[in-house]
């Protein structure tokens, strides 16, 4: 799943950065532009908390049981750690852990991750996209074409991408923080 995401994500990105280069006003490029950093962020930060969430959830409960208020609580300190001080406290949702279906099912535990794994490694191939140009693009194909067959980090070292390494992380959050500087810009 994680790689599927990878595929939309890098796909994505490509259109919406052609859409944005012929975006003929800023209040167009302003809303390309909030689209994408709104769609980013809900998955870099809110689906941070949810992972926060279901770690400390898994970890209390190897010790006891956990009551409604308890989830709650952890809930709540999950979006304070992941959001800071970039949302107002009167928007936090200490019930978010009620209606999100995934949160019930031993199948589906931290159903979250690939979509943020997914967004961040589509964005990094991106990124490497923009520095090798046409050249890059058989190596992508092959990629894609390969998953399933290995674990993400092997994959990508078949393709010469070390992902065991910060500063490929660092590249696909390189690729939203151009994004905000030229919201910031407008």
């Amino acid at each position: 799943m994680t790689l599927a995401e990878t595929a939309s994500i890098f796909c994505e990105t490509i259109v919406a950065d052609a859409v944005l280069a012929n975006a003929s006003t800023n209040d167009e490029k302003l809303a390309i532009l909030e689209t994408s950093l709104m769609s980013s962020t809900q998955v870099i930060v809110d689906i941070t908390s949810r992972f926060m969430f279901e770690k400390e959830v898994f970890e209390k409960r190897e010790k006891s049981e956990l009551s409604a208020d308890e989830f709650s609580e952890i809930m709540l300190r999950s979006q304070k750690n992941a959001y800071g001080d970039g949302l107002d406290e009167a928007y936090l949702h200490e019930y978010m852990w009620t209606w999100k279906p995934h949160y019930y099912s031993t199948a589906l535990a931290f159903y979250n991750f690939p979509y943020a794994f997914g967004l961040l490694f589509g964005l990094g191939l991106y990124a490497i996209y923009k520095r090798q140009g046409a050249s890059f693009v058989s190596d992508y194909e092959s990629l894609l074409a390969s998953t399933g067959e290995a674990t993400p980090a092997e994959l990508a070292s078949r393709f010469g991408i070390d992902i065991k390494t910060s500063g490929f992380w660092i590249d696909s959050l390189r690729i939203i923080e151009q994004k905000i500087d030229q919201y910031v810009a407008l």
